[in-house]
């Protein structure tokens, strides 16, 4: 087998992805696939059936430390928390440097550091605060570079730490720390009074000048600013503390506290703890018809995937960067097995994502998953001993051992303890879902079409509509022609209920000792008191994290300061096409006009927010469609040349009304609004950006009006001065808005 077998013909993108991320030089499938198994034979089965994966750090840099290369296994680490003092502040940013350049990723909580105008015993006289000291580790984290990329990181703040305000409103700055995540540790007690709308007390204590900082805010008032952010710039994102650090194995032992999270927030971690990540392939247990779940194989995958991370967690604990990271890896022995393709799954056995039904399959998936995930690592601690910090009686009393747990596993955990403290997560699984592709996570598809131009085979653009294999296998097999058609079970993250999204993380995270890394998509129309609700809802369904990203906000506009697509559309010069944004989605739309059928594909950037593109394909029989495309390419001519709605309005305003709308609207066939083939596409666009609530067209209208009442106005002074030439002083000519004088040739067009 090679990787083209393994990942499938066409799917040329995935076998790029394994090519440039995870072989190493020039070695072969068979080679990697040896290296990442240690030539285990039950391991190199279980990846080649698509059962289970490592995550990226794992495939790309497992055993490259024989070849002398030192690169971590771990995806991600939590470093120890800066003292109050610079000297600890330093030496962070010190550690982080140094974790970066081992391939890591990191999370620091800066919660221990005094807030803004508090007395410091210095030149300074006052601190200018913990938010102050951000931009130090998100200057690491921009200079340290891993291999053509920069390192992740997130920076936490306590919800009750008197520089909350600051903390959460930084990102609003362009110039600062836009190379971090950044999250606020919430409490219960803080949600309580934003409920019942009380009072909160922010509150720091500076051990070395007993100094007390507190300030009285309102909770809910604070909440609403908190939401008013995510809405506009996606963050901070949510920490849900107290629900973190009560839900796991180690929630009744007092000498263990979780000290941050990594940057996607999938893993609680203690100081200087860290974390291996492999991942369930869950369409994979299914029979061949795809309408049955093999729950033993399920079984036989995560004991196969709890065996390979603890033996990569042995093999692993030398490369790890810093002292403290190895003596908390040994002495804890966290590992993350996840899954993912949940919402691939759940197409194949005709649930619903978020449907009741589909979030009581996910609920018994996730009891059989960590039933026997706490069986094997019972068995590895009889075969090796338990982890270090094990104590049997504090784990036994873990209200999630409790709800999560048969007889046989605690009288196997009895007898021989854990070999593991920590053992389920949920992490993004990004890049290997688009390698196999398949969806990613817990998270449903994004989208089921696109559209993908290509170049280089034919020398000219040439546009392809692309469907995800689930959803092409699905329309092959009973011959639907447009996506539209598909089944209630073919749901996006585009018309999900957002609540549906939040039940379906709540039951997984019943099962998940650790976190799940969880962003809920929502459109541009979701108002900042949504955002609150969701936010609300999911603290009251005990979830461990959540954050939120509505399309088109600020923070999309951000990302484009570093797009090279919207430096080059800064120096476009008069008469130069703008390229289309490399995010560019293609939406489609049915055009239904009195000749036939077609359909309008309308690329859309979120990083822009705009449309950058349009052009029709046929969807059914009849139709002048050379025409049509003709008119397609003209309009997103004009779009890519700077142009907007108002304009393309404008511009075809005067054409009449077509026979062949006029003899089908007679006849009671329902056409698409408009009495002319521009005319109907113009209607689209003008809908689609109503629904992506953007506000080009009514901006482009007030501008362009204004425009008109200047230009009239400054036509109606010439009329009086008798228009005369500037120049010569001749009488000037005004024809289609432009000035001009037969006798010097001068000319002016507004």
């Amino acid at each position: 087998m090679n990787e083209i077998k393994w990942l499938g013909e066409e799917n040329i993108l995935g076998q790029d992805i394994w090519r440039k991320k995870y072989k190493y030089n020039d070695e072969t499938f068979k080679e990697w696939l040896d290296r990442i198994s240690n030539d285990d034979p039950l391991l190199k089965e279980a990846i080649v059936n698509k059962e289970f994966i490592f995550a990226g750090r794992i495939l790309a840099n497992r055993g490259l430390h024989k070849l002398g290369r030192k690169i971590t296994y771990s995806n991600c680490y939590v470093l120890t928390p800066p003292e109050d003092n610079l000297e600890s502040i330093f030496e962070t940013a010190k550690k982080l440097a140094r974790t970066f350049s081992y391939g890591g990723g990191c999370g620091i909580d800066i919660s221990n550091l005094r807030p803004r105008g508090t007395t410091v015993n210095n030149s300074a006289m006052e601190t200018t605060g913990s938010v102050s000291f951000m931009d130090l580790y998100n200057l690491t984290t921009e200079i340290i570079g891993q291999n053509g990329r920069r390192g992740a990181l997130m920076l936490s703040l306590s919800i009750d730490h008197p520089d909350i305000c600051d903390f959460i409103k930084i990102k609003g700055d362009l110039s600062k720390v836009q190379k971090a995540n950044i999250s606020v540790r919430m409490t219960d007690e803080f949600m309580e009074k934003v409920k019942k709308d009380e009072l909160f007390t922010l509150k720091f204590e500076v051990l070395d000048t007993d100094q007390v900082v507190e300030k009285e805010v309102r909770a809910k008032e604070l909440f609403k600013e908190l939401a008013r952010q995510n809405w506009n710039y996606a963050e901070p994102g949510m920490l849900f503390w107290d629900r973190i650090s009560n839900w796991n194995l180690l929630s009744e032992d007092e000498n263990f506290e979780f000290a941050g999270t990594n940057p996607c927030a999938e893993e609680p971690l203690p100081a200087g703890g860290s974390c291996l990540l492999g991942s369930l392939i869950l369409p994979s247990f299914l029979n061949e018809r795809k309408d049955e779940f093999d729950f033993e194989r399920l079984k036989k995958a995560v004991r196969i995937g709890v065996r390979a991370l603890n033996n990569v967690l042995d093999e692993g604990l030398p490369l790890h960067p810093l002292e403290e990271q190895r003596e908390s890896v040994a002495d804890w022995r966290q590992i993350g097995l996840g899954i993912l393709g949940v919402g691939d799954l759940l197409i194949h056995l005709d649930l619903r994502y978020g449907s009741p039904e589909s979030i009581e399959f996910c609920d018994t998936l996730g009891k059989i998953i960590i039933i026997e995930a706490l069986k094997e690592s019972a068995l590895l601690a009889k075969e090796s001993g338990s982890y270090p910090k094990f104590d049997l009686e504090t784990i036994l009393k873990s209200p999630f051992l409790i709800e999560n747990s048969d007889e046989e596993v605690m009288e196997l955990i009895k007898k021989y303890g854990l070999r593991n403290s920590q053992l389920l997560t949920i992490a993004p699984t990004g890049s290997i879902g688009t390698m196999l592709q398949i969806s990613t996570g817990i998270e449903p598809n994004f989208a089921f079409s696109y559209t993908r131009k290509t170049e280089s085979l034919h020398g000219e653009d040439v546009f392809y509509e692309v469907f995800a294999p689930i959803a092409r296998r699905y329309m092959e097999r009973y011959d639907i022609q447009n996506v539209e058609d598909l089944p209630e079970s073919f749901i996006t993250a585009q018309n999900l209920d957002p609540v549906e999204r939040l039940e379906m993380q709540a039951a997984w995270q019943n099962r998940i000792d650790a976190s799940i890394s969880s962003t809920v998509n929502l459109i541009n129309k979701t108002t900042t008191e949504e955002v609150e609700n969701i936010y609300l809802k999911a603290w009251e369904l005990g979830l461990k994290g959540v954050t939120v990203y509505r399309s088109g906000c600020a923070r999309e506009g951000i990302l484009t300061l570093e797009d090279e697509a919207a430096e080059e559309t800064a120096k476009l010069s008069r008469g130069e096409l703008k390229r289309i944004a490399e995010d560019t989605i293609y939406y489609p739309k049915n055009l239904r006009i009195g000749c036939g059928k077609l359909k309008v594909m309308i690329g859309y950037s979120p990083s822009e927010n705009k449309i950058q593109d349009l052009y029709v394909i046929r969807s059914g029989s009849g139709g002048c469609e050379k025409n049509i495309q003709a008119v397609a390419i003209f309009m997103s001519g004009m779009l890519r040349l700077g142009g907007n709605l108002f304009m393309l309005e404008k511009s075809i305003e005067g054409i009449s009304g077509c026979p062949a709308f006029a003899g089908g609207n007679a006849v009671g066939r329902k056409l698409s609004k408009g009495d002319t083939c521009p005319l109907a596409i113009l209607n689209i666009l003008k809908e689609f950006e109503d629904e992506m609530g953007l506000k080009d067209y009514e901006a482009a209208q007030v501008f362009i009006k204004q425009k008109e009442e200047k230009f009239n106005e400054e036509v109606d002074e010439l009329h009086r001065h008798e228009a005369i030439c500037p120049e010569c002083g001749e009488k000037l000519e005004i024809s289609g808005g432009c000035y001009s004088c037969r006798a010097c040739g001068y000319s002016k067009c507004d």
